[in-house]
């Protein structure tokens, strides 16, 4: 099996933007490396963006009772948080999935440069565009995806929330638990998991499957074509 490679809604943010728009975007802002399972931005929180060099980062929503939906991944070159710079961002926590190269902006900078400059406007517009898209990819994938789509997704967001809770990136269920969440049957769910096996993408032992390669679970995911 052969990991997606970039698919054409991924936008490369500073690609849009001429090199001194690009030097004027950038002005006050910081990079850090963070470290996966690190909670970058909470809805209590004050408002913030960043550019994702490097990495995979989760955004996800969540209820009282505990219960997390993962709404978007972010990949490398990405603008994560880039509704804050035209608006009131969405109620969502942003959650650092493998260590990640990340530089937060100056949001008051930023904003001030996006009422003033048309590239710089078209550029946010553009990725906005992007994640509405993969949102609603997101979504349908669900659903509508073949077995190793579904069960990529599903994979994902499990282990995501594993990782908030104890550290690891590992999804505990059995096959048949698994089967049963994507809509499949046990045997159908397990032909995909020795691919994904084979591929070195994840490894399992009785009732767990630890993700190697998150961030090729998450290519998987996003190369479902609506």
């Amino acid at each position: 099996m052969q990991a997606p490679g970039l698919v054409r809604d991924d936008v490369d943010f500073l690609s849009l933007l001429s090199d001194v728009n690009r030097r004027r975007f950038l002005e006050g802002s910081t990079k850090d490396v963070y470290p996966a399972g690190t909670l970058v931005y909470h809805p209590e929180g004050p408002f913030r963006a960043f550019l994702l060099e490097r990495g995979l980062v989760r955004g996800y929503t969540s209820v009282p009772d505990g219960r997390q939906a993962s709404v978007v991944f972010f990949h490398s070159h990405e603008l994560v948080g880039g509704t804050s710079i035209v608006s009131r961002p969405p109620m969502i926590s942003v959650q650092v999935v493998v260590e990640s190269t990340m530089t937060a902006l100056d949001l008051r900078g930023v904003r001030r440069l996006v009422a003033t400059e048309n590239e710089i406007l078209g550029a946010v517009a553009a990725h906005l565009a992007s994640i509405t898209r993969n949102a609603f990819r997101l979504i349908a994938v669900r659903s509508l995806g073949n077995i190793t789509e579904r069960l990529a997704y599903d994979l994902l967001d499990r282990a995501c929330q594993s990782q908030l809770a104890v550290g690891r990136l590992e999804a505990k269920a059995t096959q048949t638990e698994l089967a049963d969440s994507i809509g499949s049957s046990r045997e159908v769910v397990s032909r995909a998991m020795t691919g994904l096996r084979q591929a070195g993408i994840v490894e399992t032992a009785p009732g767990v499957v630890r993700l190697l390669e998150p961030i090729r679970l998450a290519q998987i995911v996003r190369a479902f074509v609506m």
